[in-house]
């Protein structure tokens, strides 16, 4: 593979990199920077900055994150060259946004709202700070002065609730930083009002609980998981259904080191990754 490497950034020429289901099939991977960034070249013209013209995108963004680079691929290398890092030139979205509308309505929430962040793709807004409390599309209410982050399709995502909602069946305490599947309405980042089994963790009212990714949560009740006793009243989370920390009730051997009693361990690959003593 060869590469070419910059003050900050680099090139590792390799074409037969994932093409990106964001960007039309003219964009082409053609090199990456060593931290799952994807340069592509548009040999067609797609995106309308001439052809030969250079993008970059990292794998785990979506279009809006898209970066032009450079008008050809002598410029990008001179650029490297100069000490160009992808993230010094603003993103679609970024971009989309300089000229965000301030003081208006936007359908899915009630009042007036300032438009923070605009979805290049469509230009709808993605993140809008409310004036007041306001109420949303689903029937929860917005807390003043919080952001809420929508979809392209103007779905909510993310909102803090000024006062207590049952969101797809689970009741959600005031103030909750509360995260919402688009297409599910499931919470998937929630505080609840009330005790919760999920995934057959019992997990305690008023303590932040995640479904993504995994299941994290604090347990209602001493329980056990994978065979480990663990303690009630402690942050215990599940990836891929097995257990990935907790803190024993009771001395156990983990992943085949015995632990004492109020060690707190976590786990990957099956193996201990680390460990904190129990508290003196």
């Amino acid at each position: 593979m060869r590469s070419t490497s910059g003050p900050r950034t680099r090139l590792d020429i390799d074409r037969g990199g994932d093409e990106s289901e964001e960007l039309p099939a003219g964009l082409v991977p053609f090199a990456r920077d060593g931290g799952g960034g994807v340069w592509y070249l548009d040999v067609e013209d797609d995106l309308k900055k001439g052809v030969g013209a250079v993008f970059y995108l990292h794998m785990s963004e979506t279009y809006g994150d898209t970066r032009y680079i450079a008008a050809s691929y002598d410029e990008l290398l001179q650029r490297v060259a100069e000490g160009l890092h992808p993230h010094d030139v603003p993103s679609f979205d970024e971009l989309a946004s300089r000229k965000a509308p301030k003081n208006v309505r936007v359908p899915g929430i009630k009042g007036e709202v300032d438009v923070e962040r605009v979805h290049a793709s469509t230009g709808s807004p993605a993140v809008v700070t409310v004036h007041d409390d306001a109420r949303c599309e689903g029937g929860f209410v917005a807390r003043a002065g919080t952001c809420v982050y929508m979809t392209e399709a103007g779905r909510i995502t993310y909102v803090t609730l000024a006062e207590r909602a049952v969101v797809d069946g689970i009741s959600c305490a005031e103030g909750t930083a509360l995260a919402i599947h688009p297409e599910t309405g499931r919470p998937l980042k929630f505080t609840p009002t009330e005790p919760v089994v999920v995934e057959g963790l019992p997990l305690a009212p008023f303590q932040e609980v995640s479904v993504s990714p995994g299941v994290s949560g604090v347990l209602a009740r001493d329980h056990d998981v994978d065979g480990l006793p663990l303690a009630g009243g402690t942050r215990v989370a599940l990836l891929m259904e097995k257990i990935h920390s907790g803190t024993l009730r009771a001395d156990a051997t983990v992943a085949g080191t015995a632990l004492p009693a109020g060690t707190w361990f976590e786990l990957v690959a099956d193996r201990l990754f680390r460990t904190r003593p129990p508290a003196a």
